[in-house]
């Protein structure tokens, strides 16, 4: 009865439902965005990342902005929204790009940052000699530039922008509400093709067959099992992937290379025919008995889930790697929350024997997030998740008032948690089967 008086506490503390919102059949869509406003302007009093007096005043002050405009676009609406969430500067209250992205129209394109810049790594048949391509500007601007300018309708670390930014880069709807561009039916993109040659096409918006790669950015390396028997391609064979991409599918994956122990970790959830901590288990004794080099725990796919999945793993290499011995931690634009956590928790548990290669995480130690019930906009259907748990893994966090419950007892202060060698994908290698960090590591 305790355990059951404790847990309702819990639940009626984080798990905070959204307040009850009935409305009408809207008779235009002027009418339809201010009832989504109305609703949107009551956000605030369940969310927690909205933590000061200022951030809730400018998010009350910019729907008032946003509600003398209307009409405007679907798509202008919801990049104002996103902009409007964004004051938060948390990046779990964003509204998803990924949702965003199936509501919006998209060319027949799909991009993706490498060490060397933005390239096409998958289109439709009708534009498969853009394959490879690099992109050198969208709408007349560079990439890198367009990926800058758009960070005021992000919260959060630009890092983690980056990671979703080809979602934006592929809709017309989404750059033109922003304001980088002059049509929403079609982009203006100069390639430099892979034979060496410089190209500029109009490339029209494109329902055919736009939900076929998927929304998740990091599947596009490896889009084999979504893309059979679809009209799309890719620039790489399958045959050809190096391993940190076979098995992107898999929430959780290893290999033993030689005496290096081989961990891929995409997200902290159990599938059905994979449950991390289970199938962690044979790899974690068959471990003990080898006489391991090194240990690669690759999480830079990973988006986040349950923390404590990993935990098993980590603890055991901990006690069984050797002191001499190297624990690599791989991570990416898009390690990210429970992610991001179980990659500051193994550099913090295996100390000095953890070396952190990669690129830039997409978060923080310090953020909003937990609960998580969604706020959905009545007929947008735009969706803001009501964050109302703080945790901070860089100091610790243990104000009752504030912080998650949970990490309270289990957390840990795991410090500053850095790089200790960047180390970029390349496009080069991507295309020629091989990793650069996974090549990196092995040649250490």
């Amino acid at each position: 009865m305790i355990l059951g008086i404790l847990a309702l506490i819990f639940y009626k503390r984080f798990v905070v439902n959204p307040p009850l919102y009935t409305v009408t059949a809207p008779k235009d869509i002027k009418e339809a965005q201010v009832q989504d406003l109305d609703y949107l302007a009551l956000y605030t009093n369940y969310d927690r990342s909205f933590d000061t007096k200022e951030k809730k005043t400018a998010f009350q002050d910019s729907i008032e902005v946003l509600r003398n405009r209307l009409p405007v676009s679907k798509a202008a609406f919801e990049m104002a929204i996103a902009k409007i969430a964004a004051i938060a500067d948390n990046a779990h209250s964003n509204p998803s790009p990924r949702a965003r992205a199936k509501r919006l129209n998209a060319v027949p394109l799909r991009f993706h940052w490498f060490q060397e810049g933005l390239y096409v790594i998958l289109a439709q048949s009708n534009h498969s000699e853009l394959l490879g391509s690099r992109v050198q500007a969208i709408n007349g601007i560079d990439p890198a530039e367009l990926l800058n300018n758009m960070k005021p309708w992000y919260g959060g670390e630009a890092s983690s922008l980056r990671a979703a930014s080809p979602l934006y880069f592929m809709s017309p709807d989404v750059l033109h509400s922003m304001g980088f561009g002059n049509s929403s039916d079609s982009l203006d993109i100069s390639f430099l093709k892979a034979n060496g040659q410089e190209e500029t096409r109009i490339i029209q918006a494109s329902d055919i067959e736009k939900d076929i790669p998927g929304y998740w950015v990091s599947d596009w390396l490896n889009p084999y099992e979504k893309i059979a028997s679809s009209d799309w391609k890719s620039c790489i064979i399958e045959q050809k992937l190096a391993l940190p991409f076979k098995k992107l599918e898999y929430n959780v994956h290893h290999e033993f290379i030689g005496k290096t122990l081989y961990v891929q970790l995409n997200e902290n959830w159990n599938s059905t025919d994979r449950k991390v901590k289970k199938y962690l288990k044979p790899v974690i004794q068959e471990a003990k008995n080898k006489e391991l080099d090194a240990v690669i725990f690759d999480l830079r796919f990973n988006p986040g889930g349950n923390y404590h999945l990993g935990w098993p793993f980590i603890k055991a290499m901990r006690d069984h790697l050797k002191p001499d011995k190297k624990f690599y931690i791989v991570t990416g634009n898009g390690t990210f929350s429970a992610g991001l956590i179980t990659a500051a928790y193994a550099n913090y548990q295996l100390g000095e024997r953890a070396l952190v290669i990669g690129e830039p995480v997409g978060d923080r130690l310090q953020f909003w997030a937990d609960g998580g019930l969604p706020m959905i906009l009545p007929n947008s259907r735009v969706a803001l998740y009501i964050w109302t748990a703080y945790s901070d893994w860089e100091n610790g966090c243990k104000d009752w008032s504030k912080c998650f419950w949970i990490t309270i007892f289990d957390g840990v202060a795991t410090g500053k948690f850095e790089l200790d060698k960047e180390v970029p994908l390349s496009f080069h290698d991507y295309i020629n089967g091989k990793d650069s960090v996974l090549d990196y590591i092995l040649s250490l």
